[in-house]
């Protein structure tokens, strides 16, 4: 499995503007530019968090990109929802219809079972867990 260029882009693009949460709008050239995101990139990542309600606009001269919520109340589970769609390892696991095997497969249960703990470890972590650094997510992944 492997992680969306998209998904990867655009928790970074959140962690920035995570970091400059008080500094008030940001222009979407400057996070880009603060961390390597190609513009093209960040205007599509940016309207599906708009979409999502996780970022808000403020239009003007003065205007840019806020996040909708503190760092602490935006749950990384919705990040990756917004940008990346339901999380399941295997699309049997959202729809066992699609397969024919799903009723007897003996892999299925593990898909289903990393797809849950996947979504619980998500749902635990904040965006300003990402922000505080990797000691702050290994101890709150862990309780």
């Amino acid at each position: 499995m492997k992680v969306t260029t998209i998904l990867r882009y655009g928790l970074r693009l959140m962690i920035q503007m995570g970091k400059d949460y008080k500094k008030g709008p940001l222009s979407l050239k400057s996070i880009a530019q603060k961390q390597t995101i190609p513009i093209k990139y960040a205007e599509k990542i940016i309207n599906l968090l708009l979409k999502g309600g996780l970022v808000r606009s403020v239009r003007g001269k003065e205007g840019g990109y806020l996040l909708a919520l503190k760092p602490k109340e935006i749950k990384l589970l919705n990040i990756f929802k917004v940008l990346d769609g339901e999380i399941s390892l295997v699309d049997c696991v959202l729809n066992p219809k699609i397969c024919k095997r799903a009723k007897y497969c003996e892999a299925r249960r593990l898909w289903q079972l990393l797809s849950e703990n996947w979504k619980k470890i998500l749902n635990r972590l904040t965006l300003k867990d990402l922000i505080k650094g990797s000691n702050h997510v290994t101890k709150n992944w862990k309780n």
